[in-house]
């Protein structure tokens, strides 16, 4: 069997290990505002640990961007597949997830689509130091990479700019550090290049004395990055709910982007651990603001469908997804327009 196959597998044996029937509530229940406003409680689930990286969420929360729409939001964090499973069983309300994890849990029957752009640049790279980095896909053969797991953005990464060098996994030496510590294994010389996200691992790989360089995915393959998801059935039944989550949080992202010092305190009032490296984090949220902005050509969380449209033709011919599913099924991009 293949191993995208297995990699495939394995993540909706995850996804679908408890099934996505609907959650036994309708929807989102009501709370009260001070004003005696009432506010539709919603769950948002985030996929990673808590970090600077969600500064526009702590900030809608801080500064009222959610409540000024009327919701009442609770935070909460999960494991990317319990992400996908749980916003399309209706348990949660809105999550935030790779597109590439959206494209193989829809073809796979999880009822969730993709709402809203975070990342309007792909995040991943190939990582390694200055000499080591090929200048073109095809000087990838032969190296070792070193990933978390066969599984992911940063696998489907891989394959894609492997694809486009005319090469496949069995071109190179995969090593697998399912503990995320392939920087570790980088700076001890087990591997040349490591696949990792251009707004953590090149910064710690630099903090540690490294000279970096990096081949960045998107300038050779059309992938769409992270973004807000919610379910079928809500989007469905509450299109207004789902556009005012949007807009919050499209809102609250462009006061970061405006004023980064300003995302940062929300993440550390939320995070207060941030404050024990604040320099590192600081670091992390403007390479992070780079990557929500890229080229500009899209903001406030408007879906790019041509660039949707390629990275499924992308993940269709790597063999992530079948084409089942149309990727007009995948995404709503009428929510914010």
């Amino acid at each position: 069997m293949p191993i995208r196959r297995l990699a495939v597998l394995a993540l909706v044996a995850s996804l679908l290990a408890t099934g996505c029937s609907p959650a036994a509530s309708g929807g989102p229940s009501g709370a009260s505002s001070g004003a005696g406003v009432a506010l539709r409680r919603v769950t948002l689930l985030l996929g990673f640990r808590p970090d600077v990286q969600f500064a526009p969420f702590y900030l809608a929360q801080q500064a009222g961007f959610y409540r000024q729409a009327g919701l009442d939001v609770t935070i909460d964090f999960k494991n990317a597949p319990d992400v996908l499973r749980l916003v399309g069983s209706g348990t949660a309300q809105f999550g935030v997830a790779d597109a590439t994890d959206v494209m193989i849990g829809r073809t796979s029957g999880i009822p969730v689509r993709y709402v809203s752009t975070l990342f309007t640049s792909f995040p991943v790279a190939l990582i390694g130091p200055v000499g080591k980095v090929p200048s073109s896909p095809a000087g990838l053969k032969k190296m070792r990479i070193g990933t978390p797991g066969r599984y992911g953005s940063s696998w489907a990464a891989l394959l894609a700019v492997l694809s486009a060098g005319g090469l496949t996994a069995a071109d190179v030496a995969i090593r697998e550090y399912p503990q995320f510590n392939q920087v570790d294994g980088l700076l001890r010389g087990e591997v040349d290049l490591i696949t990792g996200f251009r707004n953590n691992e090149p910064l710690r790989l630099r903090a540690r004395g490294m000279t970096v360089a990096q081949m960045i995915v998107d300038r050779i393959v059309p992938l769409p990055g992270p973004g807000v998801i919610t379910g079928e059935r809500l989007l469905a039944a509450d299109p207004a709910l789902v556009r005012a989550f949007a807009s919050a949080t499209a809102r609250a992202q462009a006061a970061v982007i405006r004023d980064p010092a300003a995302g940062l305190r929300a993440a550390e009032a939320a995070v207060p651990t941030i404050r024990s490296d604040e320099a590192t984090a600081r670091s992390v949220l403007a390479a992070t603001v780079e990557l929500w902005k890229g080229t500009g050509a899209f903001g406030a969380g408007r879906i790019d469908r041509q660039l949707w449209s390629d990275g499924y033709d992308t993940m269709r011919r790597l063999g992530f997804i079948d084409g089942s599913v149309s990727v007009a099924a995948m995404i709503a991009p009428t929510v914010l327009g």
